[in-house]
This record gives C-alpha cells, structure tokens and sequence, in this order.
C-alpha cells in the first residue's frame, strides 16, 4: 500500500476543506489509485454496479514541501497577504493593491492539500502561481508537513510535472445517477 494510500482519511478531508466541501452526500464516492494499481475500467464498472455515474477525473500530484517553498521568491511589485481560517489558510498575492491570485492550504500532520487556486488572468497566472505555490508550501513547511498534495484536471497535469511534481496517482469522482 502506497503512503498516499496509507494517509488517504487524512489528504482525503483536507482535500475537502481547500474546495470548500463539506461531507459527502449519500451514495457519492472517491476513489484514488496509485498509477498502475487499478484499472480505471474497473473502477467505473464497479461504480455502474453501485448506481453511480463517473463525475469527474483527476491527477493526484506530490511535491517536497521544502522544495517548491523555495523554488521562487516573489515578483519585484508584488506583496503576498495570507490569513489562518478556520479549515484552512488563504494566500493571495496583489501588485499595486489589486489581487492577481489567490489559493488555499490546508494542513495536517504529515502533508498539506493546495487548492482553490484562482488566477485574475493567464498571463498572472504564468507569472505568479511559482510565487503562490511557495507562498503556500512556506505555510505547510512551517507547520511540519514534508509532503504536497496538489489535484488538478489531467489537462494541467503536464505543466506542474515540468516544474517538479510527480503524478502519483488519479482521482476517480462518481456521483448519483
């Protein structure tokens, strides 16, 4: 069994709360695979057995925390603001007082889930999501959390493989039908 697997009530909630969800409906299911251990087919055949459709599919991505929290340093012009929440903490960077991007972390004992990122443009995003990212993994690397979790579409998967993610595994969604 794979440490992700190992560790999935934990990723699992704090997965949760950077989306801003709350517990699962009834009869709503996750499943999450390491590459290679489970046939998405199957997976899907199981679920049709249970009555529910597929909902969505992601790429489950890992990161040292201590290596993008120090992979880039914010843009000249740039100011970062960050608050603890309640499940969660919010970064969000501004460049003359107007917000650029923003994300959200949340932290447990052994890794951190990044999500809700949120880009005011393409261009802000190619130019301050390195900054925002680290921005978010200082957070975790403060609290102890050696591991990130970042879930993206399987589109966007290859620009964060080429900056130092590795895709552990997929994130199968199904829902009621």
């Amino acid at each position: 069994m794979s440490e992700l697997q190992e560790h999935l009530s934990e990723w699992a909630v704090l997965w949760g709360r950077v989306r801003g969800a709350g517990p699962a409906a009834d009869g709503s299911a996750v499943l999450i695979a390491a590459e290679g251990e489970a046939d998405a087919a199957e997976a899907r055949a199981q679920a049709r057995e249970r009555g529910l459709q597929p909902v969505g599919e992601q790429v489950l991505l890992t990161a040292g925390t201590a290596e993008i929290a120090a992979a880039h340093s914010l843009p000249e012009n740039a100011q970062v603001a960050s608050a603890p929440m309640e499940d969660y903490d919010v970064a969000e960077i501004s460049v003359f007082d107007h917000p650029v991007c923003g994300g959200r972390i949340s932290v447990g004992e052994t890794a951190a889930v990044i999500g809700n990122l949120r880009f005011e443009t393409p261009q802000g995003r190619d130019a301050y999501e390195p900054a925002l990212l680290a921005t978010l993994a200082e957070e975790a690397y403060l609290h102890g959390a050696h591991t990130l979790i970042l879930i993206v579409d399987p589109d966007e998967a290859d620009r964060y493989l080429a900056s130092g993610w590795t895709a552990a595994g997929r994130v199968l969604s199904f829902g009621q039908a």
